[in-house]
C-alpha cells in the first residue's frame, strides 16, 4: 500500500513533523542549518507544503532528494525553490552531504511587500505551482548566498523586533538578487535545461503574467511559437500533468486570492480572469473546488 504524504499546513506543523518544534521562534519564518539538527530529523522525511515557501541553499556536492516524485541527484553547489503544493522527500540514510546546507521556510505574510501566495508566485519566476526550480551556482555566487544564509541564521538565533526586520530585508535581497541573476543569466544555471523543461517553465510564467488567464491552450502555445500538441507533450513529459490542469490551478489560485484579499464582486473577478459570463465562472469554480465563489469567500 502506498504511503500517503502528509500535507503540512504551516511552519509549526512542519517543525513538529521534523521533531524540531522546540526551536520555533516565529510562526511565519524559520531557518534550519541542517548539520546542527541531523541527529534529530527523521532519516526519511516527506511532506507537501500547503501554506509556506521553501528555499534551500547547499554547498554540498552530493545530495539526493525527491520532489513531486522525481528523483534528483545534485553533485554541485545548488539553490532550490519550492512553492506551496509541492512535495519534498529527503532520505538521509543514503550518502548525502549536508555541510553548509540551509533551509528557509516562510509564509507570504512574513514579507511586507507580498499579501498572498499568488503575489509571490507571480513576482518570482523560480516559484511555480508545478515545475520546481533547482539551480547550480558558480563559486562566487555560492559565496554570496552562503553569506546571506549565515547572516539570516545568526540573526534568527537571538530573534527580536529588530532582527526580524533585518531577516526580512536579507530574505528580500535573496529573492530579488536571484530574480536579477536569472533575468541576466548571471552565474546560476537550471539543473534541468532540456527543451521540454524550458517550455514548461515559460508556459507557467506566461500564465502568471496573463491578465485574463481563462484562455484556450492554443492561445499560450501561439505565444510560445509552438503547436498546442507539442506544448502539451512538453508539459506531460516534464510534470506528468496536463496543460489544462496547470492552467486550472493558476486560475483557482488567483480567484481565491481575489476572494480572500479584495472586496471585488464576483462579476468583476470573473471578467478579470477571462470568463465572458459570470455563471460560467461560478460553475467552473464549483466544479473544481466543490464550492461556489461566495461560499469560498464566506469560508475564508
Amino acid at each position: 500500500m502506498q504511503h500517503r504524504t502528509p500535507e503540512i499546513e504551516n511552519i509549526k506543523e512542519l517543525l513538529q513533523h521534523m521533531h524540531l518544534d522546540v526551536y520555533q521562534k516565529h510562526e511565519d519564518f524559520h531557518i534550519l542549518k541542517f548539520e546542527k539538527h541531523l541527529h534529530q530529523i527523521p532519516k526519511k522525511l516527506s511532506f507537501t507544503s500547503k501554506g509556506f515557501f521553501e528555499i534551500t541553499f547547499s554547498k554540498s556536492k552530493r545530495t539526493h532528494i525527491d520532489i513531486d516524485r522525481k528523483n534528483i541527484e545534485l553533485d554541485k553547489e545548488h539553490l532550490l525553490f519550492l512553492s506551496p503544493g509541492q512535495t519534498m522527500n529527503v532520505d538521509s540514510t543514503e550518502e548525502t552531504e549536508v555541510d553548509d546546507t540551509f533551509i528557509i521556510f516562510f509564509t507570504s505574510k512574513f514579507l511586507d511587500f507580498s499579501p498572498s501566495q499568488y503575489h509571490i508566485i507571480k513576482r518570482f519566476p523560480f516559484f511555480n505551482m508545478t515545475i520546481f526550480s533547482v539551480y547550480y551556482t558558480r563559486k562566487e555566487v555560492s559565496e554570496m548566498y552562503l553569506d546571506y544564509m549565515e547572516r539570516i541564521y545568526n540573526e534568527f538565533q537571538n530573534i527580536n523586533a529588530d532582527s526580524i526586520e533585518i531577516i526580512k530585508s536579507l530574505l528580500t535581497m535573496v529573492l530579488f538578487e536571484t530574480k536579477r541573476k536569472l533575468n541576466e543569466h548571471l552565474n546560476i544555471s537550471p539543473l534541468n535545461n532540456s527543451r521540454k523543461a524550458e517550455i514548461t517553465y515559460k508556459f507557467e510564467n506566461l500564465i502568471k503574467h496573463s491578465e485574463q488567464k481563462n484562455q484556450k491552450i492554443s492561445f499560450y502555445a501561439k505565444q510560445l511559437h509552438i503547436s498546442p500538441v507539442y506544448l502539451s507533450e512538453c508539459i506531460k513529459a516534464t510534470t506528468g500533468k496536463t496543460a489544462k490542469s496547470i492552467l486550472t490551478d493558476y486560475i483557482l489560485l488567483e480567484a481565491k486570492t481575489y476572494l480572500k484579499n479584495t472586496t471585488k464582486n464576483i462579476d468583476t473577478i470573473a471578467f478579470e480572469l477571462g470568463f465572458n459570463d459570470t455563471s460560467n465562472f461560478i460553475n467552473y469554480y464549483k466544479k473544481n473546488t466543490s464550492l461556489t465563489p461566495n461560499q469560498e469567500r464566506k469560508k475564508i
